[in-house]
């Protein structure tokens, strides 16, 4: 095969999959339909109209118009981009929330055309900085050579989003970023080290609330300058800063005093202001003879900063013009935050995390090693066997391993939530190593040996063995939850639905000939049924809220993966929605207010066909009609969160025609039968639509929760 170098065309749309969503949503959702259905009918926003090329006909096309009225806007050849986004709510520190955004997708398809429009002059006005650590620096590119290695690892088409280890021949995020995609990978770091050994002292700080506290429109005075923009006011609003800041503003329902937290691009349109900040505390260091480098270092991370210097009246320095250039933007420094460390540098994190690498190091104990054939015979003790000339050494007590972990997070004068993600992310590296080894020789004999030829000897070895390893992995479960239920968050709810899922693959495989489960019934059911009842208690303690839902909605899809007969038990269900259920009346009730979009789908993707929970299903199907119906009727056409709902549940093969026409029915405020028909006849039209294009944002049928939680963890931007 030539070894042809072969560059990959850039698509604008991209945009679209990087730069609009939050890390912290439902693993169901994505917009990869949503991109699809842009690229497949050449839909974009140009010169304030919606321009489309589809090959729809027929009741297809009228479908069609139905989806781009309900997706954009009531009116597409002059749609308003002033929208309200889906705003929702993360647990973030102890009684305390994160509100996150999810942009109407016309902000979306405008996005796209900013973007192309505009990406030079975003990566220009994220080039200046010296401190910035974290910025985009290129329009990703993406090039392989089109050898045999490269078919090897191929992805296939329908991945879509990049595997681990596969070379796809599309792109992945729209800019390249320098130099760190992620917090630790900065700390891990050359420059990290090498500024340790330079200087005495490392101060670090934060912005107080830094997205909460921008001003849109201080992106124009950063770039252009304030007195600038004050004489030029109305020419500033053509400028590239101009239009970002309309945008910006836009996509928040004309807000100006702060920007949407989650998206990408919200990131950009700070790092724009807060390079010039940075840029201009360099220069006046260096007027009073500070120079980079020299007297000092300087990191800047999003809205972390790192300082290191000898001189604390250099640092008094430093932070006295960064206050004063901050306050120019409605920006102050956290001062609760401010941190100081001296050499020997390290911070109790540190510590704490090198004493957690030390004790995974040992624990749980997992070993497979070849012996030679003559010890085969030797007796086995109760926490190992031999099994094809190999010895499993399997043991672990996850109370003692418990208290040893709480003894660290003491010692190291650190909170859970500060080591809680990477401890998971050790456990989870650990836990797929020894699940492979397990896979390459467990699975390997059984394979290359008929069963029904094995002597007593052999199967009561097989039974030890598997059941061995059985207890292991319940022991890993019961860890993992015990660290994991002190502080959920939605990260931590991320890594361990990543552990559960490759336990769950494994328990789930089948053998290639007979397509008989290999691990046995009684094994598969002891670790199923400790991931039911351990999530039942986290679900239990921790019932759907205005609050905090996303955490709990992980935990839920994995679940769903566990198969029917792991369902929870309806009494837990409706002890989690908070609903309620009248004595001797066959009718529960879900509270106003109780249920978002995201908690909705993922809720219809969870009871999907299963007929263990008609009541709740009636009483999901009741809450939607309600919630639409009540949503403000001049507001529906503005909403994010109703434009998705809309067309997800449309989409949904577990609700039939009547229930998708009357949806159609009250987000229009019908008021007759006329208007029942009339939906009635468009749902149908829908529902045929629906059988090409399956799906929008939540994928409801054929859904790998493995592969999406490996897709998730390259996507992460904090750690």
């Amino acid at each position: 095969m030539s070894k042809k170098k072969k560059h990959i065309k850039y698509t604008k749309e991209r945009a679209i999959i990087s730069d609009v969503l939050p890390y912290e949503v439902p693993i169901t959702f994505s917009n990869r339909y949503l991109y699809r259905f842009l690229v497949n009918n050449e839909l974009e926003f140009k010169n304030s109209t919606i321009k489309y090329k589809t090959n729809f006909k027929d009741d297809y096309f009228d479908a069609f118009k139905i989806i781009l009225k309900i997706l954009f806007s009531t009116n597409i050849s002059n749609p308003n981009t002033r929208k309200i986004p889906f705003t929702y709510r993360i647990s973030h520190k102890e009684k305390d929330f994160r509100e996150l955004a999810l942009v109407h997708p016309i902000n979306q398809l405008e996005l796209i055309e900013f973007y192309e429009k505009y990406k030079e002059s975003i990566i220009y006005s994220c080039s200046l900085s010296n401190y910035s650590i974290r910025k985009p620096d290129n329009v990703a590119k993406f090039t392989f050579f089109n050898d045999k290695l490269h078919q090897t690892n191929k992805g296939d088409v329908s991945d879509f989003l990049e595997l681990s280890g596969k070379e796809y021949e599309n792109l992945k995020t729209f800019f390249s970023y320098s130099k760190y995609t992620n917090i630790y990978q900065f700390f891990e770091n050359y420059r990290y080290q090498r500024a340790e050994k330079k200087f005495n002292h490392l101060f670090k700080f934060d912005i107080s609330k830094c997205f909460d506290s921008i001003y849109t429109h201080s992106i124009t005075w950063a770039v252009l300058g304030l007195d600038v923009v004050k004489e030029n006011v109305n020419s500033s609003k053509n400028t590239f800063t101009g239009k970002f800041d309309k945008f910006i503003q836009y996509a928040n329902y004309g807000e100006t005093n702060g920007i949407l937290i989650g998206p990408e691009f919200s990131r950009i349109f700070a790092e724009i202001i807060l390079q010039k900040i940075d840029i201009t505390i360099e220069k006046k260091l260096k007027e009073n003879n500070y120079l980079l480098k020299v007297d000092y270092e300087m990191y800047r991370y999003v809205d972390d900063y790192f300082l290191f210097c000898d001189d604390s009246v250099l640092k008094d320095e430093i932070l006295k013009l960064l206050k004063h250039e901050l306050k120019k933007y409605k920006l102050s420094i956290n001062n609760s935050k401010t941190e100081e460390y001296n050499k020997p540098i390290i911070t109790e994190i540190t510590i704490a995390k090198n004493k957690i690498i030390d004790l995974f190091s040992e624990n749980p104990k997992f070993k497979i090693t070849e012996i030679e054939e003559k010890e085969v015979d030797n007796k086995d003790d109760d926490d190992e066997v031999s099994l094809l000339n190999h010895k499993f050494e399997l043991s672990f007590n996850p109370n003692k391993l418990a208290t040893r972990y709480k003894i660290i997070i003491k010692e190291s004068h650190v909170d859970y939530k500060d080591v809680l993600n990477y401890s998971l992310a050790l456990l989870s590296s650990k836990i797929e190593k020894n699940l492979i080894s397990f896979e390459k020789i467990y699975f390997k004999y059984l394979e290359e040996n008929n069963r029904e030829a094995f002597s007593k000897s052999d199967l009561l070895k097989l039974r030890k063995t598997e059941s061995l390893f059985t207890s292991h992995i319940e022991g890993i479960i019961d860890f993992t939850f015990f660290i994991y239920s002190v502080s959920p968050r939605v990260n931590s709810t991320i890594k361990v639905s990543l552990i559960l899922s490759k336990i769950i693959k494994l328990f789930k495989e089948k053998d290639k000939v007979s397509k008989e489960y290999i691990i046995s019934q009684n094994n598969r059911e002891r670790v199923f049924k400790k991931i039911l009842d351990e999530s039942s208690f986290i679900l239990k303690k921790n019932s759907l809220n205005e609050y905090a839902q996303v955490e709990s909605l992980y935990l839920l899809t994995l679940l769903r993966d566990l198969g029917k007969e792991y369902r929870l038990p309806e009494e837990i269900l409706i002890k989690f929605l908070n609903a309620s259920q009248e004595k001797g009346v066959d009718k529960i009730i879900i509270n106003d207010n109780t249920l978002n979009y995201f908690s909705i789908v993922v809720l219809f993707y969870y009871i999907g066909y299963s007929e263990k929970f008609p009541l709740i299903k009636d009483a999901l199907i009741d809450y939607t009609y309600k919630y639409i119906k009540n949503y403000p009727r001049e507001k529906r056409g503005k909403s994010s969160e109703i434009a998705h709902l809309m067309l997800d549940l449309f989409a949904c093969p577990f609700l039939g025609l009547r229930i998708k026409a009357k949806i159609l029915y009250l987000y229009r405020d019908g008021k007759n039968l006329a208007d029942y028909n009339s939906a009635l006849a468009e749902t149908k039209k829908l529902i045929l639509f629906h059988k090409k294009h399956k799906y929008w944002f939540t994928k409801w049928e054929r859904f790998n929760l493995a592969k999406e939680l490996e897709n998730k963890k390259s996507q992460e931007v904090y750690s």
